[in-house]
């Protein structure tokens, strides 16, 4: 597992990525299954095995999505112990997953959205919300944006996003007809931000020791102070919330799915598809105009 593990850092995954694979191959739950079952390698594994382990995570109260998590893992896994001759069994990975119900990803209202910016404090508070609302980055991607990614080009302003997940660069557009982002961000560093050495563009409200410079703001910083303005506000406020308003508000524009995708970073379509399922006010309209 650990050789696995090194394998995958190898390949520039994510830190959180890392930890989540950590986390389902070595969580004592997993090692109790394996210890029940005589599991000590994995050549020891079978397709019963991880059916098996698949219904009795569902039959503890393990929720679809995680369970489905355990899936990918340990068949990423098995899949790289196929390839280097610890495992033998090729029918491991035919197993098919349980089936993920459908869920409607959550998103902000443009209520809520009001109430947001409106409660969060006028400069870097503020523009954090606007930021993750017009981008629909990943909380990792929105704390690591300096502020030379945001480039002025021929053809619009954007955002580079440097070795997002999956480590790849991507463009994400800052401006809109309605918004234009681009003009507030350039008015925060003007103004608004203050000076550091870092050239992170979202920094720390508290300056080192007290007295010194202002670091970069951290993702557990972001994450708590979501939390905070959740509580505040009396709104869910989750940072992948952000990213579902985004990509739910930009399908109902018009974007194609095909650049939603490259603009959200994601590998495949079918990642993106599940917003297309939601559209319900497009669904209606097109309902209205059905000749019967």
């Amino acid at each position: 597992m650990e050789q696995f593990l090194a394998a995958k850092q190898s390949e520039n995954l994510s830190p959180s990525t890392l930890a989540n694979y950590r986390q389902h191959l070595i969580t004592p739950r997993a090692a109790t299954f394996r210890r029940d079952h005589g599991i000590a390698g994995p050549g020891d594994l079978t397709p019963e095995h991880l059916q098996l382990f698949q219904r009795e995570l569902l039959a503890a109260g393990v929720s679809p999505a995680l369970t489905h998590a355990y899936h990918r893992v340990w068949k990423n896994f098995y899949r790289y112990c196929l390839q280097r001759g610890y495992a033998r069994d090729a029918d491991v990975l035919v197993v098919r997953a349980p089936k993920l119900p459908l869920v409607e990803p959550e998103a902000f209202t443009v209520a809520e959205e009001v109430r947001l910016l409106a409660t969060a404090r006028p400069g870097r508070d503020r523009l954090l919300i606007e930021f993750m609302l017009r981008t629909g980055l990943r909380l990792s991607e929105v704390v690591n944006v300096r502020v030379d990614d945001i480039i002025d080009g021929p053809d619009g302003a954007y955002v580079r996003v440097r070795q997002g997940k999956g480590a790849k660069d991507r463009v994400v557009p800052l401006d809109s007809p309605s918004h234009k982002l681009s003009a507030k961000i350039r008015t925060y560093i003007r103004n608004g931000r203050p000076d550091a050495e870092t050239a992170h563009l979202f920094l720390s409200t508290r300056r080192v020791d007290g007295g010194g410079g202002y670091e970069a703001l951290t993702a557990r910083g972001l994450q708590i102070y979501l939390y905070r303005l959740g509580q505040q506000t009396g709104i869910h406020v989750h940072p992948h919330k952000f990213r579902h308003t985004f990509a739910t508000r930009a399908l109902s524009a018009g974007v194609d799915v095909m650049a939603l995708q490259r603009v959200l970073g994601h590998t495949t379509l079918p990642m993106v598809s599940r917003y297309v399922h939601y559209q319900k006010d497009d669904l209606l309209l097109a309902w209205k105009k059905r000749r019967d």
